[in-house]
């Protein structure tokens, strides 16, 4: 149980550094503005570069514009939300792993007081 406690506590300091965490992905595609009579690059078939953050929310897959000034911090929230992503994974095989310490400790206890009480 405590190491249980002391566990958490060192997920939750992990997890703290590796705020903003995000997932998702980014993508830098080209689109034609909103206004094709008034733009000429859009009347020449060229189109306006932007940046696009792809998630799913609700099991639904979801697209949002995102300023050029925002794109460095999501891409930095992106990664923290891998590196989370895998922490949390780790995290399951190591509970397995405490759950198994702590049961394989309590049967040698439990033989070790039958053999004594037959004894």
């Amino acid at each position: 149980m405590r190491e249980e406690k002391e566990a958490g506590k060192k997920f939750l300091a992990a997890a703290r550094a590796l705020w903003p965490a995000a997932k998702g992905s980014l993508a830098r595609v080209a689109r034609p503005c909103g206004h094709p009579e008034k733009c000429a690059a859009c009347r020449s078939g060229k189109r306006h570069p932007m940046w696009i953050f792809t998630f799913r929310q609700g099991g639904r897959l979801r697209c949002r514009y995102v300023p050029a000034d925002l794109v460095e911090t999501l891409r930095r929230a992106l990664v923290h939300g891998r590196e989370l992503e895998k922490r949390l994974t780790e995290e399951g095989a190591l509970i397995i792993e405490r759950y198994r310490r702590e049961r394989s400790s309590v049967v040698r206890r439990t033989r070790r007081t039958l053999r004594e009480a037959q004894e």
